[in-house]
């Protein structure tokens, strides 16, 4: 057992380096050509930020702070505050940990989900976090709709 725990380790030790290798701060160039290989229209959207059009949705995915966290934001066109009452959103929000939803300045419903990044970002968490904010849209709008069939 003693030598499986150290052949475990000495793997661990091993890979380590090629880990850290392989998430690293990214910018805004790399960051388009992640989402533009996934077959996603990518547009410059000024600062740090590209815009990524999908199904009618513009989702803004910008890297922030000196750590290069990244943030994926969307507005609902046509869905308002006023629409949803705070307790829709409160429910929402305790059922969904990785992501928020709230109402911003204008009244707009916004979904927005971070990725702390202080150890980097590989193209993987790149990928995986954007799907994992298409469902995280897609299950508030699925919500919204159970909501007003109930």
């Amino acid at each position: 057992m003693k030598a499986f725990f150290s052949i475990a380790i000495a793997a661990f030790l091993v890979a380590a380096p090629l880990s850290e290798a392989a998430a690293s701060k990214l910018d805004k160039t790399q960051l388009a050509e992640i989402l533009a290989d996934k077959g996603y229209n990518v547009q410059d959207h000024g600062g740090n930020r590209v815009r990524v059009n999908v199904g009618g949705y513009n989702i803004i995915v910008a890297i922030d702070g000196a750590d290069g966290d990244i943030t994926y934001i969307t507005w609902l066109p046509g869905v308002t505050g006023d629409d949803l009452g705070y307790k829709f959103l409160n429910s929402f929000n305790n059922a969904v940990k990785f992501g928020r939803a709230y109402v911003d300045r204008d009244g707009d419903v916004t979904i927005q989900m971070d990725r702390n990044s202080a150890g980097g970002v590989s193209v993987e968490n790149v990928e995986s976090d954007f799907d994992v904010f298409l469902l995280l849209i897609a299950k508030f709008l699925s919500d919204l709709e159970s909501r007003a069939v109930a």
